[in-house]
């Protein structure tokens, strides 16, 4: 009779074991779609929070997007650069995580805006001899950056003027890549006249107060070296006092020299 009763307590114990997992299970059956449809996140104070959807900031300027990632209680972690096109220059062309993704509030949202172009246009042989000054804001229109100015002397380039540019590419060079002038700090000595038309040699010894004298006109066969300057007395760079006078020998088509080539 024992034995009985002790069987029919032990099969009542797994039937109510039973039927606890079985409703167990219709339970989790019923809820879980009600769970996992909407995530609920911890937020660091331990409290659950509803999520919150992560805007869309392409195509908005930087400005913007931090406006609209903070006004939907997110934070704007960092703002990264990529090269891109013109046309969406300093514009969001990126952002992690993409728009539409559901996260906890307060959660970073990272953006990466285009600065444009690699390589950008230039144009060197327009900015010699301009100032150097004109010329460091030329290739800042050109969104381009300088490395400084190299200072030599120049016979006929006046000072603060940009004799040459390095480097000397005339399409386009990277962004990445400085531009240095290449700047006159003028002439104090006796300037070059050689290779110069007579009045123009004239005009700038002039402006010295020098007094030019043509002691020779030599026979060239060449006629374009008619009326240039050949040689000079005292060279060019030579210490002078004004009123000094310079001695030019200049080319002169004639005397035979049509028959020498």
């Amino acid at each position: 009779m024992k034995v009985g009763f002790v069987l029919n307590r032990v099969a009542l114990f797994v039937m109510l074991v039973v039927v606890g997992a079985g409703l167990g299970f219709l339970s989790g059956v019923i809820s879980a779609p009600m769970v996992f449809d909407t995530p609920v996140f911890i937020s660091s104070m331990g409290v659950s929070a509803a999520p919150v959807t992560v805007p869309d900031v392409l195509g908005m300027t930087r400005a913007e997007a931090q406006r609209s990632i903070e006004g939907g209680s997110l934070v704007l972690a960092g703002q990264w650069t990529e090269y891109g096109d013109f046309e969406t220059m300093g514009l969001v062309v990126r952002q992690d995580p993409p728009a539409g993704t559901q996260v906890p509030r307060g959660a970073p949202v990272n953006i990466f805006w285009n600065v444009g172009p690699l390589f950008r246009p230039f144009y060197p042989d327009s900015i010699v001899g301009i100032s150097a000054g004109r010329a460091e804001e030329k290739i800042a229109d050109w969104q381009l950056y300088t490395a400084g100015r190299t200072r030599i002397p120049h016979p006929s380039i006046p000072e603060g003027e940009v004799i040459a540019v390095a480097p000397w590419f005339a399409d386009s060079i990277s962004v990445k890549r400085p531009v240095r002038l290449l700047v006159s700090s003028g002439w104090t000595g006796v300037p070059v006249l050689t290779g110069l038309m007579v009045a123009e040699a004239e005009s700038i010894l002039t402006g010295r107060r020098l007094v030019m004298e043509i002691i020779e006109d030599r026979p060239v066969s060449d006629i374009l070296k008619e009326g240039t300057i050949l040689e000079q007395f005292p060279p060019s760079g030579e210490n002078y006092r004004e009123g000094d006078t310079i001695s030019v020998v200049t080319g002169a088509v004639g005397g035979g020299g049509w028959g020498e080539w």
